[in-house]
């Protein structure tokens, strides 16, 4: 066999051959097969560490040392950069030429918005609920509304979305982005609404069940070291105890009341199924405003931000993100030009089943799980017995049920999603010690199509409803 190539090149290359034959793994690399698992590998651990995790490339060089593949690959702390600022470049592309091939149709989302700061500048991101999808993901200097309207009206032009309603902090710029920006009602977060309340009792009556445990076991201590003429330390223990219980029943209470405020805040009961209203939604978190004042004046904790007027101010706008999505489902409804007793089985029967399957699905609180369960058994039972159901045929069954579980997922009261991804965004600004534009475009491309749930699917698939091609293959 005939080779066109001098003696003293093929032996400059038996010479370079032998120099990275150092290992007993080095001949796999030579072969077509290992030459291609090395590329595999390099750009998984940049994609995987580097791009992700934000591990700098001089760890990574280290590490691709440690398991002596420099011989056959270039691994130098500036030929990582140079690769990874090449993977920045490219994650964009890969977007927009997606979204550039997506059908062209109306999209109708509930989307959350929210900022977050890092040194001199902030982040503002706007995401679509249902799917997860990141629809903008943007440095700024300021949040004013003016700059989120400029940056998030073009994209959801692009994009082709009608947002029918925005959840958000109760921040001034937020609230007239939905109203004025996106010509929808805003609704509150829950999140916050939570958290504020947390703030004002639950760390106080924390500390405060602390010192009254320490209390009690320093006076039970003192009892026991003293068995004889022991009235004093016994009368202190019978107090101890008992502020102890106060403080516990207390707790309770509290923390009974602060999950509720999540259980009020859905489109139907818990307890009985039925329609959920803005009026029961707003009658039911006004109770708990009002257990909570009980409290704090039972504690004589002051209410020195004024927590509960805020969170008084809150409750319509609560009570909105279910009233918002009942609008919703009866114009989608009369679209349809549905008969009264589909209309009626659909709403009492079909997704109250769904929407409590779903809610169960989601949930990790064990208390929580409890209730959705007991709910979703009840409602599944109901649709079972009804007499509509056996009148559908299997094709007309299977239809609804894909319409009741859009619409379920489609109901939203809180951007924890959001809280969520700016919680991962400081991790990744703190940790690498900064966070460039590049990076963050590049880091919104790798949610938005390399993510993936245990379902397989991707933001993308799932908000534009069709499959894209594998990010990192």
């Amino acid at each position: 066999m005939l080779v066109n190539r001098s003696k003293s090149s093929v032996h400059r290359h038996q010479k370079a051959q032998a120099r990275r034959h150092q290992y007993p793994e080095s001949a796999l690399w030579e072969t077509e097969a290992g030459e291609a698992w090395l590329k595999l590998l390099m750009v998984a651990v940049l994609y995987s560490f580097g791009m992700e995790c934000h591990v700098g490339a001089d760890k990574l060089s280290r590490f691709f040392k440690l398991i002596r593949i420099d011989t056959h690959v270039g691994i130098s702390s500036s030929a990582l950069r140079q690769q990874l600022s090449r993977m920045e470049s490219l994650l964009p592309v890969f977007q927009q030429r997606c979204e550039s091939g997506v059908s062209a149709q109306t999209r109708s989302a509930v989307v959350a918005m929210d900022e977050t700061f890092f040194g001199d500048f902030l982040i503002l991101v706007l995401m679509d609920l249902s799917s997860g999808y990141l629809i903008l993901e943007d440095i700024s200097h300021d949040r004013r509304f003016d700059t989120w309207f400029e940056k998030a009206i073009p994209r959801l032009k692009e994009l082709g979305i009608d947002v029918n309603h925005a959840v958000s902090d109760r921040a001034k710029a937020l609230i007239k982005l939905a109203i004025t920006g996106f010509d929808c009602q805003s609704g509150a977060d829950i999140f916050h609404a939570q958290q504020d309340v947390s703030k004002w009792l639950g760390a106080t009556l924390g500390r405060r069940h602390e010192q009254a445990k320490t209390q009690l076991e320093t006076a039970e201590a003192l009892l026991k070291k003293k068995p004889d003429n022991n009235l004093a330390e016994l009368v202190q223990v019978v107090d101890a105890e008992r502020a102890y219980k106060q403080i516990q029943e207390t707790r309770a209470d509290y923390h009974e009341n602060l999950a509720s405020i999540a259980e009020d805040v859905h489109p139907f009961s818990l307890e009985t199924q039925k329609i959920n209203r803005a009026e029961q939604v707003t009658f039911s978190l006004e109770k708990r405003a009002q257990a909570f004042e009980k409290i704090a004046q039972s504690q004589s904790i002051a209410d020195i931000k004024q927590t509960i007027n805020k969170f008084r101010n809150q409750l319509n706008d609560l009570a909105s993100n279910v009233e918002t999505w009942w609008l919703w489902v009866m114009e989608i409804l009369a679209g349809l030009s549905v008969d009264e007793a589909t209309h009626y089985w659909l709403i009492h029967a079909l997704l109250p089943t769904v929407y409590w399957h779903q809610q169960l699905l989601k949930t990790q609180n064990p208390r929580q799980r409890e209730k959705y369960r007991q709910a979703w058994q009840q409602a599944a039972q109901h649709l079972q017995t009804d007499a509509f159901t056996a009148t559908l045929s299997e094709s007309e069954l299977q239809r609804w049920l894909e319409w009741a579980e859009w619409m379920a997922r489609n109901f939203h009261r809180s951007s924890s999603a959001v809280e969520g991804r700016n919680g991962y965004l400081s991790q990744m600004y703190h940790n690498g010690r900064g966070l460039t534009e590049k990076r963050l475009r590049a880091l919104t491309v790798i949610h938005n199509y390399g993510l993936k749930r245990t379902d397989g699917t991707t933001a993308a698939m799932r908000l534009f409803g069709q499959t894209f091609p594998d990010l990192f293959l």
